[in-house]
């Protein structure tokens, strides 16, 4: 079903400038039970502007949207700049929506790209299982492209994505074959795919190569600096030994590097670490980091693409794209 603005604003029993309101995201001026009634008008009934064209037959707007968690991540950053980059060579200019890891964010972003028709929209989800509003763009014709994190039961499965089990195994092996018996990993939040892949990678590792598995050795963390520091001051704090440690993202593991010398431990020497993305800041700290470089452009150029073949009317049905992550050793580890 479609409706306009004026026909929405009639349903609710409010102005059409209170639900403008709503659609551009306006805290002031509407109350919250009102808010809500007119969001869920507005998911019922598409709205579509001053157009009565159905959303796959009007004319093209020559904009995407990327949302992302956490824009001041370099990674993201990176990310975002290397899909703008492609994206403006085919004459598209990127809208950002950055959710600060809120749900009620991402979900306020696919809405109001999706009322403002975006041509497409690119998608780093701050969650693990798919929501209504997840269903949304498949549910409204506006193509949909995953990456970096997965979700579970989407109605769409293209998306762009590392073989992040297979990265931190290769990273748990040089640190095994280097001596280390007792290897600390940082992951990031428990309900996010990257996440429990690289935890995954963690202990198949530990397995193959026969170590006791200690699930004190696995702090959950937030992709921060302070998430990194403060995990190794929580392994310092329970008195757990261990020669090596693996960051689930390079931020993390600047942090960990901070905390370990404050705790006057010598790198690589006493404590091995590496992250995972190679960042720009990575090759920049004291000792220079050991990382898994993740293809950061080629992932923001292939989810461009992919969505660009979508807007164009070709079908994306179950096309994942894995790119492979390769190591880079530096300083924060010892040679083989």
């Amino acid at each position: 079903m479609k409706a306009t603005i004026e026909e929405i604003a009639r349903i609710a029993g409010v102005s059409k400038t209170t639900v403008s309101r709503v659609l551009n995201n306006k805290t002031d001026g509407v109350g919250a039970k009102t808010r809500q009634r007119i969001e869920l008008l507005l998911e019922e009934m598409y709205y579509c502007g001053h157009s009565e064209a159905h959303p796959l037959q009007a004319p093209r707007s020559k904009t995407v949207a990327l949302i992302l968690p956490d824009i001041t991540n370099p990674f993201f950053a990176e990310l975002a700049k290397a899909a703008e980059n492609y994206l403006s060579k085919s004459g598209y200019m990127l809208f950002l929506g950055n959710t600060d890891f809120s749900p009620e964010k991402e979900a306020q972003y696919l809405k109001s790209f999706i009322s403002k028709r975006v041509d497409g929209i690119m998608l780093v989800s701050t969650a693990q299982t798919c929501t209504p509003n997840h269903r949304m763009p498949a549910k409204y014709g506006t193509p949909c492209v995953l990456m970096d994190r997965k979700l579970n039961s989407m109605p769409y499965t293209a998306g762009v994505f590392t073989d992040n089990e297979y990265a931190v195994f290769r990273s748990c092996e040089l640190l095994i074959r280097n001596g280390s018996t007792s290897i600390a990993f940082i992951s990031g939040p428990k309900d996010v795919s990257t996440s429990l892949e690289r935890v995954e990678g963690y202990k198949a590792s530990i397995q193959q190569y026969g170590l006791p598995f200690d699930g004190r050795l696995i702090k959950f963390s937030n992709y921060t600096l302070d998430g990194g520091y403060n995990a190794i001051m929580e392994l310092a704090s329970e008195g757990i030994h261990y020669t090596g440690v693996i960051a689930a993202n390079d931020t993390m593991a600047i942090g960990a590097i901070k905390a370990l010398s404050e705790l006057s431990y010598r790198i690589p020497q006493d404590v091995e670490v590496i992250g995972f993305d190679n960042i720009g800041y990575s090759r920049m700290c004291s000792p220079p980091l050991t990382t898994i470089q993740q293809p950061i452009i080629e992932m923001g150029r292939t989810a461009s693409q992919l969505l660009l073949n979508a807007i164009d009317g070709k079908k994306l049905k179950d096309r994942r794209v894995y790119l492979q992550p390769k190591l880079l050793i530096r300083e924060s580890t010892r040679k083989e």
